[in-house]
């Protein structure tokens, strides 16, 4: 996807911008940052809105859940790590996902996913809808990915609100998007900082976030 074509010189569609990264690295921070800086609505769709649609028993959080290993379920990987591991329903729901994703854009509504599972097969399939839109001009589309040392995702991850030991094990995979737009290295930032970061190179990418209307108008 880093081959997107810039959307400074047209008249602009709406935008995607997908924040990537691990478990507490700050993507939902960054999200409310760039829609509180950005001149057209932007709505987030992501993994944690997803999972609050979730009944319970297809849950990884609810003790007992009988339907988790078709859904999503945590699952120990060594002390102090885990991952989420995902079953057929898991996958048809984060398929959902992307297809309601690509609906909104072609609906005319700017999106931020505020991250991604990791699942390439689930990535692989946003990737070529987004890249099919971008082609078309009916989107401009932006990955991102967020990267963070190990002793910063630890700290951060002492406050946040999912289960500790995610972070761990997504900083170990393999980037969700093998070719982001943007890569920024969050390690002893702040979040404002690296809200800066991107939206100094979103406003180049794409003048309608600062604008509020068409490049050019």
């Amino acid at each position: 996807m880093g081959a997107h074509q810039t959307a400074a010189h047209q008249a602009a569609p709406p935008l995607c911008l997908v924040i990537n990264g691990p478990s507490a690295a700050g993507k939902s921070t960054l999200t409310t940052a760039v829609q509180d800086r950005a001149e057209r609505p932007l709505l987030r769709f992501g993994l944690d809105e997803l999972f609050r649609m979730i009944p319970d028993h297809w849950g990884g959080g609810l003790p007992g859940a009988r339907h988790s290993d078709l859904g999503f379920r945590y699952e120990a990987v060594e002390p102090g790590v885990r991952r989420i591991r995902t079953g057929a329903d898991g996958m048809r729901m984060l398929g959902a996902m992307n297809v309601a994703v690509v609906a909104m854009l072609r609906a005319g509504q700017g999106v931020i996913v505020d991250g991604q599972a990791f699942e390439p097969e689930a990535n692989q399939d946003l990737e070529a809808r987004l890249a099919e839109l971008a082609r078309e001009g009916a989107a401009a589309v932006a990955i991102v990915e967020l990267r963070t040392a190990d002793g910063d995702l630890e700290d951060r991850q002492r406050r946040h609100e999912h289960p500790a030991g995610l972070s761990l094990f997504h900083n170990r995979q393999p980037p969700q998007s093998p070719d982001p737009d943007l890569v920024i290295e969050t390690t002893g930032r702040d979040a404002e900082q690296v809200a800066d970061a991107l939206w100094d190179w979103l406003v180049e990418f794409y003048p309608a976030i600062e604008t509020g209307h068409a490049a050019g108008a």
